[in-house]
């Protein structure tokens, strides 16, 4: 009994242990589920009322908080590891099974992210997404031009996995590893509320830049966080009405309107729509701070040209923004 005992104890601790000890894998894609919610501050005073009696908003604080939306076939591309700073960092590599280039000059990475120039580290590419929930859609990636059919998306999500090992550091130890995606997504809102909003889609012309610091495999489950530094702006995709009962006047908007500010985007990659995983998630969401709109809100800008970075990694912080000018 002892002799089969001591064979399955220890099977049970090999596979208890973390994944400290992982290498980066080869070019491919990986396909998990995943979880995701959001809040809107409305800072557009022409469309403060729009909502009034959506599920979810705030009238009193201008704020829309989504449900939690799930997504059972995300599909994130990776390259082959290179090292940061070499040629195939700067000039770009083919990320995932769509063989999307992507250069170091496409990213914007949040403040502080890596770990000096040699450390290891892959381009990677959120290529699929489609979270639903309550009539509502966020989708990016393939699905990102069109909710019904998947096609080239017209802006992609790049990002980057660096690992913590540093310089020269040992393939053995690629994990674990910081990470990071520039994400562009269009948000489907259903038709809702007192005031006879008949749904629109909305969209970021700036990178919506999530994050999370401790990736231990390929795919991973973490939550990716929006960075509360970068205030992001979100306009109306699509143009529309309001058709109010007398005597309100009718609410219209056109394509690039500004409607407000992400406050708060959250990206649990890997994670189920179990009750479990939900109320992980849930819970880790509602420990976030929201990002700071002051009184007055910086102008809209739409997302820089990728220029190169040179050597050394530029943060979206960094970065100059062009000019104002409406989102195309």
């Amino acid at each position: 009994m002892k002799r089969l005992l001591i064979p399955a104890l220890l099977a049970l601790c090999l596979v208890a242990l973390p994944a400290f000890s992982q290498q980066f894998p080869p070019k491919g894609d990986d396909i998990t589920t995943s979880l995701g919610s959001f809040r809107i501050e409305v800072t557009n005073p022409n469309f403060a009322n729009l909502f009034n009696g959506c599920p979810g908003y705030d009238s009193t604080k201008k704020i829309f908080q989504s449900p939690t939306l799930f997504d059972p076939a995300t599909r994130i591309g990776r390259s082959d590891p290179i090292l940061d700073d070499s040629a195939a960092d700067q000039n770009g590599l083919p990320v995932g099974n769509d063989n999307t280039l992507v250069p170091e000059s496409a990213l914007m990475p949040p403040g502080s992210f890596g770990f000096g120039s040699g450390t290891r580290e892959v381009h990677t590419e959120v290529r699929a997404l489609k979270m639903t929930g309550s009539g509502m859609m966020v989708r990016g990636g393939v699905w990102y031009n069109d909710p019904n059919n998947q096609t080239p998306p017209s802006r992609i999500s790049p990002g980057e996995v660096e690992s913590h090992s540093g310089p020269g550091g040992q393939p053995a130890n690629d994990f674990p590893a910081s990470s990071f995606f520039d994400v562009f997504v269009k948000v489907d809102l259903p038709a809702c509320g007192a005031f006879g909003f008949p749904g629109t889609t909305l969209f970021n012309t700036m990178p919506l830049i999530v994050k999370n610091d401790n990736l231990l495999s390929f795919p991973p489950k973490v939550a990716y966080l929006h960075d509360p530094t970068v205030l992001i702006p979100i306009y109306f995709f699509l143009p529309g009405t309001a058709t109010p009962p007398p005597p309100n006047v009718p609410i219209t908007w056109r394509k690039g309107d500004i409607l407000g500010y992400f406050l708060l985007a959250g990206h649990g990659v890997g994670f189920s729509n179990s009750p479990s995983d939900q109320s992980q998630f849930n819970g880790m969401m509602s420990t976030q701070p929201d990002a700071q709109c002051p009184l007055m809100c910086p102008p809209p800008a739409p997302s820089p040209s990728p220029t190169s970075t040179g050597t050394s990694k530029t943060t979206a912080q960094q970065r100059k923004l062009p000019s104002v000018a409406k989102p195309k």
